[in-house]
This record gives C-alpha cells, sequence and structure tokens, in this order.
C-alpha cells in the first residue's frame, strides 16, 4: 500500500513520471473509479523513482523528494481543519510544467532542450474542483510552458505569494511567484483549501 503513486515511461533514454497520485489514505492500487480533489502544478518531478519496472501504475520510492509528502500533509490537515472526513479512494493530482525526471532541475532543464518525444498527457485535460499552481517564479526557459495551463479547467484556481504573504485565487502569470512548497508557510494555503472543502 502507498500514498503515492504514478506510471513512468522511458523515450529516449529520459524517464518521464506521468499519472502521478497523491491519495490521502494509502491504497493498494489505483482505480479509474477513484475521486480526484483537486490538483497541483509544479515544474518536474524530481528524484522520485518507481517502486518497480512496469507500464502500470506502481508505487513511488520518494528517494528524499519532499514535495508529494507536503503536498499530503497540508491537504489532510485542510480535511481536519475543516472537520471533514478524508473521502475514500481520493487523491490529488500533480500535474507539472514537464514530466522529464531529474533531482537536478537545472541539469533537467538542459536536459529539455534536447527532447524530441515526450509522453502525452491527457489529464491536462480533465476538469479539476480546484487547482493549486506552486511552479515558482519566473524562468527564461519555462515561463513558455506555463501558458499551456491557461485553459486548465478547475472550479477554484490559486496560488501563495510569498511576496504578499496571501492566497491568491486566480491563475498566476509568468511573472508571478507562485511559490513552491519547498520553505512554504503552510496554515494559509491550509486555511484556503479547508473552506473550499466546506464549500
Amino acid at each position: 500500500m502507498s500514498h503515492y503513486w504514478a506510471r513512468f515511461k522511458t523515450l529516449g533514454g529520459n524517464r518521464f513520471r506521468i499519472d502521478t497520485r497523491i491519495y490521502l489514505e494509502p491504497t493498494v492500487s489505483p482505480d479509474d473509479g477513484d475521486r480526484v480533489l483537486g490538483c497541483i502544478i509544479g515544474k518536474n518531478p524530481g528524484s522520485a523513482t518507481p517502486a518497480k519496472r512496469t507500464a502500470q501504475p506502481t508505487p513511488i520510492v520518494l528517494d528524499g523528494d519532499k514535495f508529494l509528502p507536503t503536498v499530503l500533509s497540508v491537504v489532510r490537515k485542510a480535511y481536519a481543519a475543516a472537520g471533514a472526513p478524508v473521502p475514500s479512494g481520493a487523491y490529488v493530482r500533480v500535474l507539472n510544467l514537464f514530466y522529464l525526471c531529474d533531482r537536478d532541475l537545472s541539469q533537467a532543464k538542459r536536459s529539455l532542450a534536447t527532447i524530441r518525444r515526450a509522453p502525452p498527457y491527457p489529464e491536462e485535460k480533465q476538469h479539476y474542483p480546484w487547482a493549486w499552481y506552486a511552479w515558482g517564479g519566473p524562468d527564461r526557459l519555462l515561463d513558455p510552458l506555463k501558458t499551456r495551463f491557461d485553459d486548465l479547467r478547475s472550479d477554484s484556481c490559486f496560488y501563495y505569494a510569498r511576496d504578499r504573504d496571501r492566497i491568491m485565487t486566480k491563475r498566476p502569470s509568468s511573472r508571478d511567484l507562485a511559490k513552491h512548497t519547498q520553505g512554504m508557510p503552510q496554515a494559509k494555503v491550509v486555511s484556503h483549501l479547508s473552506q473550499l472543502i466546506r464549500g
């Protein structure tokens, strides 16, 4: 059983992590009927690796990656703050500006410039109850990738603006600093998510 699941594909010698799910309760295996609570949009998968080599969803070996556990912790705290039970079979989807796995973001960006093929990601076309943007600040190479999410379908978009120390309830522009979870004060995100959970 695991909280963290994904599918991994290797194309042209590069490993991609797709269909990443953070389950609020550990699950034996993902199911198409499981309930998606919302999504978080980050830069790229870090150092996490597959538990086994398979084309099917597999548990993720975190290998020091703190992004997924932080998201899990924040969302679980939000349910507790809302006084709501954690839904059975519920998960948060992880979307990324790009899906190439690499512990070193600088190296990942260099590799990105040479990649000719990447797996499609139809989950970017789905509808999400909420979308949490956490892709960091302006970046010359990554900013063009952000426009892909201008049409992301969700009922509520938000990000934590570090420079304003507040939650912004809109999609960030490429110039905005949509704070990554690393070093992020969690209280305001927990409070905002708890309000969304209460409806």
